[in-house]
């Protein structure tokens, strides 16, 4: 491990995805966990507390996290996403999106289940469900990725209530992301991404597609997508072959930037919302790296609005890359950033958390 202030928190359940509860003002003390791979799925509420055994074992660790509520799931937790501060989409494999609720308290916090949706997913021969893989939010709008191909847009106000159901692709979709309050982007099995309207209907969607690049001919598939918190026309494309490509919106007929980073696939990828010069990647052989603009290289470019990550080949002089977590010999499936402290988990039951990362 890279970073001295890393502890380890084992909670005995695979972790697929983990949030940070939202705070403006402050240090966010509380997060959320989703499992899978177990013999009973749940979406947990913990929250950071004194570590009262420190001085009596030694320990440099000041707190840890006690879970505080938890709700068992139907299925395997593929995706989350807080709504706004106390709302938390969570979509399942077996095809539903669910709507919890979650209490801040002085003793003990509190999560429940407000609503679930109908199957949103399914494949069309056999009507069997079709895992829900990834969600995206905006404003109170989710849209879900299935691996049907289709996407589905409800309002958390009414999960039970299709808004826009869209036939995006024919094969398994990864990804998708808001880019606007009216454009999505999906990413398919084969690496293909498609630009899609969420006001009109399939038939009269969009034709606009582009490829994620590859190092070699093989398919490359797009495993992670994240938009630039400031500048929206940047995409950043995470993918089975370890390496990120960078797409800027305006302009479709070729990538910004292609890096090579991971020697495993990257399962997720994402800036600090404060602090957008940072970027953070988790991949499956067990590690998250932080990217970070050079302020010295790169001011220069930076100065008239340009962005490091468009610069193409110049992209790796003017992003330097440190090594959050390293040699942890299993995935690390999720993470996200609040302020300073850093969380992930992943498939060793643990999760990790970093303190000071900015």
């Amino acid at each position: 491990m890279s970073f001295a202030n890393v502890s380890t928190h084992y909670i005995s359940e695979k972790v697929s995805q983990v949030r940070w509860l939202p705070e403006e003002l402050q240090q966010s003390e509380r997060f959320v966990t989703g499992s899978w791979d177990m013999d009973q799925n749940f979406v947990r509420l913990w929250r950071l507390q004194s570590n009262q055994y420190a001085t009596a074992t030694d320990s440099d660790v000041d707190q840890i996290p006690r879970c505080m509520d938890k709700v068992r799931m139907e299925d395997d937790v593929t995706a989350m996403e807080f709504v706004d501060k106390d709302t938390l989409a969570v979509s399942c494999a077996d095809g539903h999106l669910s709507v919890f609720n979650v209490h801040r308290a002085v003793e003990e916090d509190q999560m429940q289940r407000t609503s679930r949706s109908g199957r949103l997913h399914c494949f069309q021969r056999s009507q069997e469900p079709a895992p829900c893989t990834d969600l995206s939010t905006y404003g109170t709008d989710i849209a879900t990725a299935g691996e049907d191909g289709c996407v589905s847009i409800v309002s958390v106000e009414n999960v039970r209530q299709v808004k826009r159901q869209i036939e995006a692709d024919s094969m398994a979709l990864f990804s998708i992301c808001y880019i606007s309050q009216q454009e999505l982007v999906t990413a398919n099995r084969m690496g293909v991404i498609r630009v899609l309207d969420g006001r009109v209907a399939t038939e009269a969607q969009p034709k606009a597609t582009f490829m994620v690049a590859s190092r070699d001919d093989k398919s490359n598939f797009v495993s992670s997508l994240a938009k630039h918190p400031m500048q929206q026309h940047i995409l950043l494309c995470g993918s089975e072959e370890g390496s990120i490509t960078v797409w800027d919106m305006r302009n479709l007929s070729y990538p910004a930037s292609y890096l090579s980073a991971h020697k495993s696939p990257i399962n997720e990828i994402g800036f600090h919302q404060k602090d957008p010069s940072k970027l953070f990647t988790a991949a499956e052989g067990g590690e998250v790296w932080m990217w970070s603009e050079n302020k010295v290289l790169g001011s220069d470019y930076t100065k008239d609005g340009h962005s490091p990550w468009l610069s193409g080949d110049r992209v790796r002089s003017l992003v330097d890359v440190e090594g959050v977590l390293s040699n942890i010999r299993k995935s690390i499936n999720s993470f996200d950033v609040h302020r300073s402290r850093l969380v992930c988990g992943g498939d060793t039951e643990a999760v990790y958390l970093v303190d000071n990362i900015v």
